[in-house]
């Protein structure tokens, strides 16, 4: 019996640093309007905590929990190392759970992905390989990659687009990365899968802050980069067999009262330690009740909107190790010790804020068209890839996205 081939090629396209305040401008976007038009839409996908990058697409990517999944943070804790020399999550094995990529490889699908963070060495998991890693003070950048990403594919890229690459800096990454989604789009191996992490408005909003003029032309830059991969899809004649799942991870918040060097208070008064997640820190203390005690008598003068008990941090699923946290008052950060930050935009929110309601297109195949759904989950994007896909993600925390399926259209079941 010959086996049904997978009738869908999927796009699953991240926007780091956007969420719900930001849906009206991209709404009103060439590209991402295309997606409305032909697809389901929201702005009300329900991040997870703790409201940071590699913990969020680690849940993305297995439609898991951080309870789960193992990613606590973009960053394993290393308290006295300066966070310019701090190793990062940026091995797939890394994630502890099924991911995405592992159920595509297991059908015998092709899978590429392009700076979407924890990738890293996945061998054969992911055929085109171009994860998100980042060279230390030191390191030669090439030659770090080449430990991370699939090696004959990089050295050839390095070899045929190497002159297209202006820089390092994510503005310029993210143009490349937009360059290497088109190369595959029109290759001859299209892959089944493609994941890609555009971070250029994640970064430009740390730098200036949200709402700037370098902000606003970052989301039409978004918008640029997106259009060339619709535009590589219909030049090939595809777009019937394309599916584009675009989401967004976290928005961020003005930082305007600057960062409290919180993890150093802690220290010197032999409670414990913190680690910052933006606006936000764990706790790591030997004796969490006194800790919590202290951070509640000392609330305002560490400026804590509120503390994070065990128990609260159980039921919003966030990682087991985290027993305790606390959310900075509005306008303000936590920095850890030794470290500086000079962000003018942040995130590590609390999920009661607007910005960690996020953004979700599905568009093409057997989604509806110009339809607007309730909300999901983001855990609900891994499980809702692979029932188009025809994959199994059996046992994982999301469910399938079934309002935004046109049940009149043929799908892979």
């Amino acid at each position: 019996m010959i086996k049904k081939r997978n009738p869908y090629n999927v796009i699953l396209l991240s926007v780091d640093a956007v969420a719900r305040p930001d849906a009206k401008d991209f709404l009103s976007l060439p590209a991402f309007a295309y997606f409305t038009e032909r697809g389901a839409f929201t702005d009300n996908v329900k991040t997870i905590y703790p409201t940071i990058t590699y913990p969020i697409h680690s849940s993305v990517i297995t439609g898991n929990y951080p309870d789960r999944h193992s990613i606590e943070h973009n960053e394993p804790w290393q308290p006295d190392v300066n966070d310019r020399m701090r190793k990062w999550y940026w091995s797939v094995k890394d994630i502890g759970t099924r991911t995405l990529w592992q159920a595509a490889s297991e059908k015998k699908l092709s899978v590429a992905s392009l700076l979407w963070p924890v990738s890293g060495k996945a061998g054969k998991l992911i055929r085109w390989d171009f994860p998100e890693v980042l060279p230390l003070p030191g390191e030669i950048p090439v030659i770090k990659m080449l430990k991370y990403a699939s090696r004959l594919w990089l050295a050839k890229t390095e070899m045929l687009y190497k002159k297209y690459r202006v820089g390092l800096k994510r503005e310029y990454m993210d143009d490349y990365m937009a360059l290497l989604c088109e190369k595959l789009i029109e290759s001859r191996n299209y892959p089944d899968l493609i994941t890609v992490h555009f971070a250029d408005t994640d970064d430009t909003r740390h730098n200036e802050g949200v709402g700037t003029e370098a902000d606003k032309a970052a989301i039409l830059r978004m918008d640029r980069r997106v259009q060339r991969l619709i535009d590589a899809v219909k030049k090939r004649g595809i777009e019937d067999r394309t599916i584009f799942v675009v989401m967004s991870d976290h928005g961020q918040q003005n930082v305007t009262n600057g960062y409290i060097p919180l993890d150093a208070m802690l220290c010197d008064a032999n409670i414990g330690r913190a680690q910052s997640v933006g606006l936000g820190a764990y706790i790591y203390a030997d004796d969490t009740a006194k800790a919590a005690a202290y951070l509640k008598e000392h609330k305002s003068e560490l400026h804590i909107k509120y503390i994070l008990t065990e128990e609260q941090l159980r039921e919003i699923r966030a990682p087991k190790e985290i027993r305790l946290a606390v959310q900075a008052e509005a306008g303000f950060g936590y920095v850890d010790r030794n470290c500086e930050c000079d962000h003018l935009g942040d995130h590590g929110f609390g999920l009661e804020a607007p910005e960690a309601r996020t953004l979700l297109w599905l568009a093409g195949g057997p989604f509806k068209k110009g339809f607007v759904f309730e909300g999901a989950d983001i855990v609900d994007i891994a499980p809702t890839i692979a029932k188009v896909m025809g994959i199994d993600m059996p046992g994982c925390d999301g469910k399938i996205i079934d309002a935004a399926f046109d049940h009149g259209v043929n799908s892979y079941f």
